[in-house]
């Protein structure tokens, strides 16, 4: 462990130290030029020299970590399941019998309102008859008074709330394109595919011909195996 430490210390100050001097390093004469590939190649074998015994470690690492993530998994997938699809057809079937009682309280607030509407008109005729028109117009013009009866709908489980989560779905991906086109959508609406047009690039290079796109060339220097 302490000769682990140790490498680590020294590839750290390793790599500290050369970037320092990259930093301060601007290439514009053929000496500049040779002490930036003079650097290049110190940075190259540093970093060959330390994934030679970091690399083992990394690698014990992920697989226990692999290990690890699997064992969790194993267990939290059912779990998920369970929690996901009871979640999911309790929301729907307790939606739907919200939806159910909503129509039927609107049914009942209609029957009712008729009711007092006609014992209204009723009680206004009666005072016609009576000869008592004033109060019969009266009668008419008043809010009635109506006698709500209240439909319950399921309750809901303790603990419980729903939530409606919102997510979009491209139907028209052409009738969408367009209407960015038009302006009536922002362009933010769309993304560009760039894993496509970069491997497009790759291919055609310098003669790639994409309206709006152009092949961009960036020119490393490398090292030979």
């Amino acid at each position: 462990m302490d000769d682990v430490k140790d490498l680590e210390k020294k590839a750290t100050t390793q790599a500290t130290t050369l970037k320092a001097k990259v930093d301060a390093l601007q290439v514009t004469d053929q000496a500049s030029y040779d002490l930036a590939n003079q650097i290049n190649k110190e940075a190259y074998d540093a970093k060959k020299a330390f994934h030679v015994w970091f690399d083992p470690i990394d690698e014990a690492s992920k697989l226990q970590r692999k290990t690890t993530i699997a064992q969790g998994k194993a267990i939290d997938d059912p779990f998920d399941y369970i929690i996901q699809t009871t979640g999911t057809r309790s929301a729907k079937w307790m939606r739907e019998q919200q939806a159910e009682a909503a129509r039927k309280q609107r049914e009942a607030d209609d029957l009712a309102r008729k009711k007092a509407e006609d014992k209204q008109l009723e009680e206004a005729e009666m005072l016609s008859s009576l000869g008592m028109d004033e109060a019969a117009e009266a009668a008419l013009v008043a809010e009635p008074v109506i006698q709500r009866t209240v439909v319950e709908a399921p309750a809901k489980a303790a603990g419980t709330v729903l939530r409606d989560y919102y997510s979009a779905e491209v139907t028209d991906l052409k009738a969408l394109v367009k209407a960015v086109a038009a302006g009536e959508v922002p362009l933010d609406a769309i993304m560009a595919n760039m894993p496509y047009l970069n491997g497009k690039a790759r291919l055609e290079k310098g003669s790639m011909k994409v309206p709006g796109v152009v092949a961009v060339v960036d020119t490393k220097q490398g090292r030979r195996g």
